[in-house]
């Protein structure tokens, strides 16, 4: 009887033995079945650092996570700031187009025009040249060869010798009625 006994225990230890098992496993299954859910791509991602510092994308692409994964708030606070910078962006290409359109209206323009600028600059500014007298670009010309030069260069004031007089200064290069051309050496 001890031992019909001792195996009716047995019995019932190896049957809980079974079911412990069995819990177990079932346990384990949805263990790892909830673990493969959480690994599974539910939403685009978060961004790294240096992808959420790109205006737009980091904070829109954050919005587009938070809002996967259940976060509205976050999701909502992302969006926002996506906009906002929309609105930097905007920003920022309405003041490059307004300096490039500056930038091309003021590049058509000459600043070392001689009539409009260096003249005028020459006269009040430094003193060089008096009202109406003549100044000779006496080393690089602005015609003839010294077309090819820059005006930048050929109307700086080393290469501007003031005249006593605009006969003077014609008859460096023309002959002017009966006065004839100054040869070489008279010339500068």
């Amino acid at each position: 009887m001890a031992n019909a006994k001792r195996a009716a225990v047995r019995a019932s230890q190896n049957m809980s033995r079974a079911r412990y098992d069995s819990i177990q496993a079932r346990e384990r299954a949805a263990r790892q079945a909830a673990e493969a859910q959480e690994r599974s791509p539910r939403s685009v991602g978060h961004p790294g650092f240096a992808e959420s510092l790109i205006p737009v994308w980091g904070s829109g692409r954050e919005a587009v996570a938070d809002f996967q994964e259940g976060d509205y708030a976050g999701a909502a606070l992302n969006g926002a700031l996506a906009a906002s910078d929309l609105f930097l962006a905007e920003s920022i290409a309405k003041g490059l187009g307004k300096g490039a359109f500056y930038v091309a209206e003021n590049a058509a323009k000459n600043p070392y025009d001689w009539d409009r600028y260096v003249r005028p600059w020459l006269g009040k500014e430094r003193a060089m040249l008096a009202p109406l007298q003549h100044g000779h670009h006496w080393l690089i010309p602005q015609n003839r060869w010294g077309k090819n030069v820059p005006d930048w260069i050929k109307n700086q004031p080393w290469n501007i010798k003031p005249m006593p007089d605009a006969v003077t200064h014609w008859r460096i290069d023309h002959r002017v009625g009966a006065l004839p051309r100054f040869n070489p050496a008279q010339r500068y």
